[in-house]
């Protein structure tokens, strides 16, 4: 009996220390996630290398940030690409027409006009 009256203050102090850290971690745990999905701006998800991503709504050419070498018209290959003004976007578009869809995508290189320095500025914006 005189052991149960000793620990019982031991128990208390264990229920309420359990029970102000329940109370207390909680709404800590929502503060610190202040900056949700609900709070920021849904037309910018700086995620892809820091560049603007629209809603999912959108096709993928714009949610990957790339553009695919055998869909793309010889447009929106000018305006997307760097280095590459109409005459080069449209032999793209022509090469394409004639030997068929590109099966990689260095095998642009092929293409009159396009080299190994297009390649580096544009590899990573580049998709089949």
């Amino acid at each position: 009996m005189k052991k149960t009256k000793k620990l019982l203050p031991v128990f208390l102090l264990l229920g309420t220390i359990s029970s102000a850290w329940t109370v207390f971690a909680a709404p800590s745990e929502q503060n610190n996630n202040k900056y949700n999905s609900s709070t920021i701006n849904p037309s910018f998800r700086g995620g892809v290398e820091g560049k603007k991503i629209k809603e999912n709504t959108k096709d993928s050419n714009e949610l990957d940030e790339r553009i695919s070498i055998n869909t793309a018209s010889a447009e929106e290959l000018a305006k997307f690409l760097n280095g590459i003004g109409k005459k080069k976007a449209e032999a793209i578009v022509q090469y394409r027409e004639k030997y068929g869809e590109f099966s990689e995508i260095e095998e642009l290189e092929e293409v009159s006009g396009i080299g190994p320095a297009f390649m580096r500025k544009n590899s990573s914006k580049l998709k089949l």
